[in-house]
């Protein structure tokens, strides 16, 4: 028997009585919670299925919804410590230059992906910091989707 050494929850997993201390598991749980369970570096994260039992591929919910305009020419945008699965960016439809993406890395000219209006690249991150931005002309936007 196995104990767990530090508790974790399980989005979408309602354990009752919620993990808490030392709580004592057996290999039949570990099996179990690996079968649902996937790892992607960094988090835990629950795999779904459909009833005829093939697994779900569908995008995870949206957590918010970014809209960042330049004030100035050549702005760098970066983003605070935020949990996410996935960004989607899009350059907006009235943009006159391009806005170049990045991730964990500074964007520039070349230096990223070059995004012309109403163009949208989406990523998977697991953390907004992950994410930059440089925004060429002045007054050009960006909506940004992140998930949850």
């Amino acid at each position: 028997m196995f104990e767990i050494q530090t508790p974790f929850s399980m989005k979408g997993i309602p354990l009752k009585p919620e993990l808490s201390g030392r709580q004592k598991v057996d290999e039949t749980i570990i099996q179990t919670l690996a079968a649902i369970m996937g790892f992607d570096g960094e988090a835990r994260r629950l795999i779904t299925c459909a009833l005829g039992g093939s697994l779900n591929t569908v995008g995870p919910p949206l957590a918010e919804i970014i809209n960042v305009l330049s004030t100035g020419a050549g702005e760098l945008v970066s983003f605070a410590d935020t949990p996410t699965t996935e960004v989607l960016v899009k350059a907006g439809v009235n943009n006159v230059s391009p806005v170049w993406v990045n991730v964990w890395a500074d964007a520039g000219a070349d230096v990223g992906w070059r995004l012309m209006p109403t163009d949208w690249v989406k990523f998977p991150i697991n953390n907004m910091r992950a994410l930059h931005l440089k925004i060429v002309a002045s007054g050009d936007r960006l909506e940004i989707l992140r998930s949850e």
